[in-house]
Formats: C-alpha cells, sequence, structure tokens
C-alpha cells in the first residue's frame, strides 16, 4: 500500500506554510517558578548505573579521538564521490530518525549546498566503517553495539 500525501495542509501552503515543512510546535516555557525548584533525582541501582558510567565514559573518552583525520576525510570523500549504484539497503528509520535527517539535508541545501538524505547516510556509514577499521572494539560502533547488547 502506497504511503498518501497529507494535503489537508494545502491551504497553509497557500498562506505561506510548506506542506512538507510544517511551522515548528510551539515550544514549552518553563515558569520562573518551576525554574527554581530542584529537579527530581532519578532512582537508579548500583548494577545499572555503574553500567551506564561506564557505556558513558567509554563513549565519551571515543567521542573525543573519532575526529576525523584529513587523511580519512580524502578517503570517505572519494568514497561518497562514486554514486552507489551496485547494490541497495534498505533501512527502517523513525520518524524522528527521519525528520532529523532531513533537517540536516534541508539545512545544507538552503545554505546552497546541493545534498541528500543518501548522501549524509553513506558519510556516517563510511566514518562509523572506518573509525571501527581504526580503532577495533574501541570505535563508536563497538561501544554502542557492545552496549546495545548488554
Amino acid at each position: 500500500m502506497k504511503n498518501k500525501l497529507d494535503t489537508s495542509g494545502v491551504l497553509n501552503e497557500l498562506r505561506g506554510q510548506s506542506v512538507f515543512f510544517p511551522k515548528e510546535q510551539e515550544k514549552t516555557v518553563i515558569q520562573p517558578e518551576a525554574a527554581l525548584l530542584p529537579p527530581a533525582k532519578p532512582t537508579f541501582d548500583s548494577d545499572s548505573l555503574q553500567s551506564s558510567k561506564h557505556s558513558s565514559n567509554l563513549a565519551s573518552k571515543h567521542a573525543s579521538t573519532l575526529a576525523l583525520s584529513t587523511e580519512m576525510i580524502e578517503l570517505i570523500r572519494k568514497i561518497v564521490k562514486n554514486p552507489g549504484k551496485e547494490d541497495v539497503l534498505y533501512v527502517r528509520l523513525t520518524k524522528e530518525e527521519k525528520d532529523k535527517l532531513a533537517d540536516v539535508s534541508y539545512t545544507y541545501k538552503r545554505q546552497g549546498m546541493k545534498t541528500s538524505d543518501n548522501e549524509v547516510v553513506r558519510i556516517a556509514i563510511n566514518a562509523l566503517l572506518e573509525d571501527y577499521k581504526t580503532h577495533g572494539e574501541t570505535s563508536l560502533l563497538a561501544t554502542i553495539l557492545a552496549s546495545l547488547h548488554a
């Protein structure tokens, strides 16, 4: 079954709002009284807290070393420059992931840089794979996978 475009916002587009990029939802304003209250303290058991801290420390430590070298940037640029026409990979995304991806692509397009969701995803995949090749079990990919399957 094909997805149907929601055309209920067509009148809004005529008023200057886009059907594809709806006006952002109003943000919640925190009242000054609420800002003065101390935040509620979450409750954790010590094992999950230790595991969470360990995973967080590993991710933070590695994030600082994730800065791509000029050689790695050039390698990824060459890979992504060639169109990926060999194989197709379908990835299921949540609505939030797709929205974030579309926001990145749209932001670069608005700045005059022609890009696509596909190009952004290929860059991300190649950066993760190069990081894994370089750092192995301490890479961002390995760290997140270990945390995900713990």
